[in-house]
């Protein structure tokens, strides 16, 4: 299967750690492990990406969108070019961020690489399969 990125997003509210354990969180918030976001239905999924250009495009539309608070400390530009370079490293990578917007809501983008590796060389459980085959 060919290397790719599915993209999910959040925007609502932010809950702490302890009510997203306690199930007091949507369904759509952002899980605690990277590869669950894969468990999710694939109606999920806001756009699947060959491309990590058109991938950082996307990035950068959401991030015009829901423009974040302390985009004066990191900038736009400087996120979009972390965001390449972790894309471009030659193992499977993911960029997922989360940030404060302008309007006081909590955002969740996620680039989730697919497929995945498995995590440890002699663990009996196996990555989640692409959501979309």
């Amino acid at each position: 299967m060919t290397q790719h990125w599915h993209a999910y997003t959040y925007t609502g509210r932010a809950y702490p750690d302890g009510a997203v354990r306690q199930g007091q969180a949507p369904a759509d918030f952002p899980p605690f492990l990277v590869e669950d976001w894969l468990r999710r239905p694939p109606r999920s999924i806001e756009a699947t990406f060959f491309d990590i250009d058109q991938a950082v495009g996307w990035l950068e539309t959401q991030l015009k969108q829901n423009q974040p608070v302390d985009a004066e400390g990191i900038p736009i530009p400087e996120r979009l070019r972390a965001a390449r370079a972790r894309l471009g490293e030659q193992v499977q990578k993911d960029v997922v961020w989360g940030w404060y917007t302008t309007r006081q809501d909590f955002a969740s983008r996620a680039l989730i690489a697919c497929p995945r590796p498995k995590r440890h060389m002699y663990a009996d459980d196996s990555p989640p399969p692409c959501p979309t085959p």
